[in-house]
């Protein structure tokens, strides 16, 4: 064993470990650094880099972020052992984008549609209103016309 390979495992341990106690920043800023400072292999790096931005119980989970680290590995790195996975990741969260959008599209089609409910409602107010108007006005015409006959 080199010393390259004691220091990639030392690191790999490492960023599981950091993963595993919850400190997400850290342990992505860790895969970050050994993929600047070319520790370790890269693809373990992003991969690593994906997982810690897409992980559920990150408070801070970044889906784009992930999309990303996943996307680089698969494109730059694709006879890795890990390009097989970083696919599925891709294809999931790319899914997971195209249904977030679809979610903020119906969300925005349907505040549209209150305010256009919202704004019938007040011009259906308006026509009783006016209607209400108008048949008072028809009465007073009628009383009118019935006063002028009578006379």
């Amino acid at each position: 064993m080199g010393p390259g390979t004691e220091s990639n495992a030392a690191y790999i341990e490492r960023s599981k470990a950091l993963l595993a106690e919850g400190n997400y920043e850290t342990a992505f800023q860790e895969n970050q650094k050994a993929l600047a400072e070319k520790k370790g292999t890269p693809d373990v790096a992003l991969f690593n880099m994906g997982l810690i931005s897409a992980y559920s119980l990150n408070p801070k989970k970044d889906y784009p972020k992930a999309l990303g680290s996943f996307r680089t590995l698969v494109n730059q790195y694709p006879q890795s052992p890990l390009a097989e996975q970083a696919k599925v990741w891709v294809l999931v969260l790319e899914e997971h984008q195209k249904i977030a959008e679809d979610k903020q599209k119906l969300a925005e089609e349907k505040r549209a549609l209150s305010r256009e409910r919202e704004m019938l409602a007040q011009e259906r107010e308006k026509l009783k209103y006016t209607a209400e108007k108008l048949r008072q006005v028809d009465i007073e015409i009628e009383k009118r016309r019935r006063q002028t006959l009578s006379q």
